[in-house]
């Protein structure tokens, strides 16, 4: 099962609002993985999107993690490019359900992402 959404808006404020929205909620979201800090030490790293030399997208990497249930966390991909921030979530197990509660959490997140931009 997997859930996605597009928004005009970085990635950095997404996540942030995401963060803070989902939290109250019992989730934990631990960032896995970040393309700008992988990209750091590197040079030359052509944008697949844009064909330039200095890749300028972020692809951030979140696992959300329920406090109240012992399953592996849900997986929360959010990829910016040109201004566009797309945000996909999807069950870390192949077949795998992602909880109501999560779902629920993630659609208030992500419509107070829509208010504030």
């Amino acid at each position: 099962m997997q859930r996605d959404l597009s928004l005009v808006s970085s990635c950095e404020q997404t996540i942030a609002i995401l963060i803070s929205i989902i939290a109250p909620h019992g989730i934990r979201l631990e960032r896995s993985f970040d393309l700008r800090n992988a990209l750091h030490d590197q040079s030359g790293c052509a944008c697949p999107h844009h064909g330039t030399v200095q890749c300028t997208c972020q692809y951030v990497v979140l696992l959300a993690y329920e406090e109240a249930v012992n399953t592996p966390p849900a997986v929360l991909t959010v990829h910016e490019c040109d201004g566009i921030t797309r945000v996909r979530l999807a069950a870390s197990e192949p077949g795998g359900n992602l909880s109501w509660s999560l779902l629920a959490a993630l659609d208030e997140a992500l419509n107070s992402v829509c208010a504030e931009i």
